[in-house]
This record gives structure tokens, sequence and C-alpha cells, in this order.
């Protein structure tokens, strides 16, 4: 009997912390991807469009841009292209032909089919930080990024509701030769994450190992003729494709990738200043990668893409929050509906050096913009301070509860039944209220758990805790509750072994 008991107990008290557990750390009700039914915002009328369109062919066709790699100028001669040296002139009709291959929406799979996703149209989705070379750790202090760090913010954006691409590169790992960082970097995506992921672009080798790895993964026809992962590719602006991100490019759309072609301008320095003028620029740059994107291979899947930034007049340095950047990625917005293409842009970043007002004004000021002008995939979604040279893990908690806020708004109005509110007022009659209501309790407000909406007395009782620690502990609960989804352990064997085979090869 006393054993019965004692069993009976443990089966309790079992019970009650498996349910506290599950109240406390609740599992993940993941987000989809965004369907914004709030916008866009078209800012030009049918002739602006027109004007923009006819300065970036323009530009094309008269100035020409540069493509450093003389595969791609072997290339464009065959396409009947001018080619003088390095510089590429490419009439409107043949770019225009050439571009309408791209598809204007694309299914983005994931390794867990149920965190697939959907780009283009009115679908949006949110990735990770990007490239940074420091991060804000769980003390708050700044120093050079680690794997660590980049596993964790793998780790963190599986459990994340909102963050629906994981990256390849949420932090450059400063403890990793360069040689071998790739490697690293996509077997971590790959094995800490059931979502969608992107492709390594430090060199050709990189590419083609990233496409190796994800065809061990799904499979190569799965591959062939499935989105799998994005590759982002930078231009040098103004006007110059060089080697490197050319050979990627050749990899990526020869495996049927997408690449998110993205000029990378600061309006004032290397475009100007004027919205207009700095879109047409941009435009250009994008298009001319997406075009030569179609040589390799007709019909790949493309992104049209920017990374718009202000220039500060008093020292030179990137400024992010400021008018004209978000005035300029509703142009290209507008524009990327016009040629019928998705597009990619960044967000949520900061030149603040902690999670404070500055960095929350920044971050708010660059999402607006982008939602509100139809972005499709949008980077940086979370973390990003000091320029986008660090990531805070404390900001990108905050962040990524932030997304959420964003998805619910331009998600939009939701049906309702308006006749049953209507016997709710009749029935609560003047001066009541309606808190108990079955609607109020069935439909309540969206919740952000990290904000405090205390009396000062209660905040100052409980540590007058400041967003940046409350960031930080929320970060250290997500990767102490991270749970690694399974994989196959035919597909882990094989691409451990990929792995160590090219380990030691680049170590050599």
């Amino acid at each position: 009997m006393t054993e019965l008991k004692t069993r009976s107990l443990r089966s309790v008290r079992g019970g009650r912390a498996a349910r506290v557990k599950a109240r406390t750390n609740p599992a993940p009700v993941y987000l989809p991807a965004l369907n914004r039914r709030v916008g866009p915002i078209d800012l030009l009328g049918p002739e602006g469009v027109d004007r923009i369109h006819n300065a970036a062919m323009t530009i094309l066709e008269t100035t020409g841009i540069e493509f450093r790699d003389p595969v791609a100028l072997a290339g464009w001669k065959r396409a009947g292209a001018d080619v003088r040296g390095a510089r590429v002139r490419i009439g409107r009709d043949m770019l225009m032909e050439l571009i309408s291959s791209v598809p204007s929406e694309w299914a983005y799979a994931a390794r867990n089919p149920e965190r697939s996703l959907r780009v283009g149209n009115r679908h949006s989705v949110f990735a990770n930080a990007y490239g940074a070379p420091f991060v804000y750790d769980l003390e708050g202090k700044r120093r050079p990024s680690r794997l660590e760090d980049a596993h964790n913010f793998f780790k963190m954006s599986q459990m994340s509701q909102s963050m629906m691409v994981p990256g390849i590169l949420p932090v450059e790992p400063q403890d990793v030769p360069v040689p071998q960082r790739h490697l690293e970097l996509v077997h971590a995506a790959l094995t800490l994450t059931d979502k969608p992921i992107k492709g390594a672009v430090q060199s050709e080798q990189a590419a083609r190992d990233t496409v190796e790895m994800v065809r061990i993964v799904f499979g190569r026809e799965f591959v062939d003729s499935n989105v799998v992962l994005a590759a982002l590719l930078n231009c040098n602006t103004p006007l110059v494709w060089d080697e490197t991100m050319l050979q990627s490019l050749r990899v990526y759309a020869a495996a049927n990738q997408p690449c998110l072609l993205s000029p990378f301008v600061l309006a004032g320095a290397s475009a100007p200043a004027s919205p207009q003028g700095g879109v047409a620029l941009l435009i250009a740059e994008s298009l001319a990668g997406m075009a030569y994107s179609q040589i390799i291979r007709r019909g790949a899947p493309m992104v049209l893409g920017v990374a718009i930034m202000g220039v500060s007049m008093k020292t030179g340095a990137p400024m992010m929050g400021s008018p004209e950047p978000g005035l300029m990625n509703l142009l290209v917005g507008q524009m990327a509906r016009f040629y019928g293409v998705p597009w990619r842009t960044c967000t949520m970043w900061t030149g603040s050096k902690s999670p404070d007002m500055q960095a929350g004004f920044d971050t708010a000021n660059t999402m607006w913009p982008v939602l509100l002008g139809g972005a499709n995939y949008i980077v940086h979604s979370a973390g990003f301070l000091e320029g986008a040279l660090g990531v805070s893990y404390a900001k990108w908690v905050q962040d990524t509860l932030q997304l959420e806020n964003f998805h619910r708004f331009f998600s939009g109005l939701q049906a309702e039944n308006l006749d049953a509110l209507l016997a709710d007022i009749e029935a609560i009659g003047p001066g009541g209220h309606f808190l108990g209501t079955d609607h109020t309790r069935e439909n309540p407000m969206h919740m952000n758990p990290l904000q405090n909406n205390d009396s000062f007395e209660q905040w100052e009782a409980e540590g007058a805790r400041t967003a940046d620690l409350v960031g930080r502990e929320e970060a250290r609960r997500i990767l102490d509750t991270y749970v690694q989804p399974p994989m196959p352990g035919d597909q882990r064997g094989a691409l451990d072994e990929f792995v160590a085979k090219k380990r030691a090869l680049y170590q050599a």
C-alpha cells in the first residue's frame, strides 16, 4: 500500500511539474509566411514608374555595368550584349525578355514540410541577421563572434515563432578558419533547425559544397526542381558585379536555387542621395544580375534585392532609420511589382550600440516602410546593432517578438460576427464591461510577454529590469529549453561524413 501511495504521489508531482513546465516553456506555435492584407503603398503613378524604368534601362544601355568575370563576359557575348572589356551594355528588349522567365512566386521547402514557406506576390518571410563579426553576448558584453554564437542563433531561430529563415551566417564565427567556415555553418543550419536555410557565398567552392550538402539531405532530384535555400549576393555599387559573386550565382542558378541579387547602397555615397535616382541605379544593377542568371538557367527563381542605408554627413558612417531609405524601399517595391519579380530588403537594424531608445526607433522606422512596400524576403529581421556590425542576444529576442506584432498587423482584419458583438453590447449596456464575454476570452489582444505594462511600483519591486536585461534572460531561457529537431540517421551520417572529408581537405 505504501509503495502504491508513493507511486501515486510521484505521478501527481510529475504531472504537476509537467504542467508547470508546459505553462512556463510552451512549445512554439510557428507563424506561416505572412500573407499581407495591408498595403502595399504605391507612391508613383504610371508616369513615375515609366520614368524610373527608363532611367534604369538608360543606365544599362548607355553607361553599362561591369561583370568582372571572364565566364560571365563570354556568356553575355553569346547572348548578344555589347561587351567591351569588362563593361557590358544590355539593350532593354534583351533585358526584359530575359527577366520575363523569372517566377513571381515560389515555394521555399524546409526539411520539415510543416515549416515550408512561400515567397513572392503577397507573401513575406522574415530571415535572420547575417554576417556580423561581433556579438553583444548573454552578459551584455561586446566581443568577437564565435561558432557557438552561430549555433545559439540557429537554436533560437528554431524555437522562435516568427523567425522563419534561420539563415546561414547569423554571425561571422571568428574562431573558424575561412576555408572551413561554410562547412560548419551549413551543417549547423541543417541539423540545428528544420526550417528553410540560406546558402554560403564565400567562394565558388563554398557554393558547390552547400549545394552538395542540401542534396544529401533533400535528395538530388528534389533539389533540382524545388527551392531549398536562397543565397545572398551583393553587387558592388556603383555598377560592378565581381567574380566571387558571379561564380556563386552560376552555381546556385544552375542548381535552380534563388539568389537575392542585392546592391549595397549607401545613399549619398555609393549611390545618389535622390530616392528616385538611387532606385534607378540599384534597379539597373539588380536586374542585370537577374538577367545573367537566366542565361545560366532559364526559369531559375531569383529575387530583386536591395540593402539601402543613408550616410551620416557628420562621420560618413551608415545611418539607419532615416526617411529617405524608407521612401526608396517603397519605390523598389513598386518597381518590383512592375517587373513581376519578388524583392528582398533589409530591416530592423540600427546604429545604436545598445538595445536602447535609438535602437527601438531605428528598428521600427526601418520595418514599417519595407512591409508597406510589400517586401517578400526580409533579411536582418532581428538583433542588429552598431550599423550591422554586431548582433545582440537581447535585441534579437525583443525583435522577434516585435515580428509577431508586425505579422498580426499586416495579416489585416479577421472575419467577425458583428451580430454577436451587437448582442454583447446590448447585454452589457451602459457602464458595464466586456472582460467576461465569450468574445473577449476567445479573442484576446496580441500580447508581447516581455513588454512591461505593470505599475511603476510593481516594476520597481521586481527589480526595475531593463529591456536589455529582460531580453538576455529570455535568450537564456530559450537556449535552455531548445529541442533539436530530428534528422534521419542515414542523412545525418552522410552529412557528417561529407563535412569531415571536406574539413580534412581544406586543412591540408
